[in-house]
């Protein structure tokens, strides 16, 4: 498929693409003989990936990490085993991430316990506003 279709079906602009492919997100397509990109579904399946891993809150440096672990984990996958070493570094990653989900989680609960107790007290004393969660 040419870069348009793969925009498309991707769900991004051609420029997230041509980004991707520069960092190494994305691997360098063939080329048609007169000049155009060839992707496939792999590439679909990658651009996806990367796209929910955004959405999960990785840095593209981490992505990058991660399609990296991937590969050697796939290219280990023959000889039924895992390098230590890589495992080493998914599970350091994973936990990475985790620490700040869980950071993320405790910040989002504060927040909404100050929202609920502003929506209540306004509810009660509509007169006297509270402070808002977001002044502070």
């Amino acid at each position: 498929m040419r870069i348009g279709e793969l925009a498309a079906r991707a769900e991004v602009n051609i420029q997230t693409l041509r980004f991707y492919e520069r960092e190494g997100l994305l691997r360098r397509p063939m080329r048609t003989p007169s000049g155009y990109r060839s992707f496939e579904e792999s590439d679909l399946e990658r651009v996806r990936f990367i796209r929910i891993c955004q959405g999960l809150g990785f840095t593209l440096r981490e992505i990058q990490q991660l399609v990296q672990l991937h590969k050697s984990a796939s290219a280990s996958r023959g000889a039924r085993t895992m390098q230590p070493a890589a495992v080493r570094e998914i599970i350091e990653l994973a936990n990475e991430r985790l620490a700040v989900i869980n950071e993320k989680i405790s910040a989002l609960s504060t927040m909404r316990a100050d929202l609920s107790q502003l929506v209540e007290s306004l509810t009660v004393y509509p007169e006297s506003p509270g402070t808002c969660p977001a002044s502070r």
